[in-house]
């Protein structure tokens, strides 16, 4: 797991283009792993603090040895606004009839993001 996050650090680069970003992520989404699930979230988040960003958030995860799971984050972090408050979902790749980078790549957040300057991106592993 730490070369995937690796993978992830050495290929995405400061201002790199959010439709560059989730090619990435689905690179590494393609190494194997035994058993992954992959979720698209989006929406405004209060981070630490007072204050809130408005997120894309590309989740990878898989179990670990204790019946709980890895997640390997790649977080898109924008300011929010009145335009992208709209925006707020939850979607693993197992519910949808469609591959999901196709399924994020045809998004009306997608279409919104793409065009839109970022504040940064967070690249991290975590456990459920």
């Amino acid at each position: 797991m730490d070369s995937l996050i690796k993978f992830l650090k050495d290929k995405i680069t400061d201002k790199m283009p959010l439709e560059e970003i989730v090619n990435v992520f689905e690179q590494m989404c393609s190494i194997p792993l035994k058993e992954d699930m992959i979720l698209f979230e989006t929406g405004t988040f209060t981070t630490f603090g007072p204050e809130q960003v408005f997120e894309i958030s590309l989740v990878r995860q898989f179990p670990n040895d204790d019946e709980e799971f890895y997640q390997i984050h790649v977080n898109i972090l924008y300011k929010p606004t009145s335009e992208n408050k709209i925006f707020s979902e939850a979607t693993w790749d197992e519910d949808l009839s469609e591959n999901i980078f196709d399924y994020i790549r045809k998004s009306e957040v997608f279409a919104y993001a793409k065009n839109k300057e970022y504040i940064k991106v967070e690249i991290y592993l975590d456990e459920t």
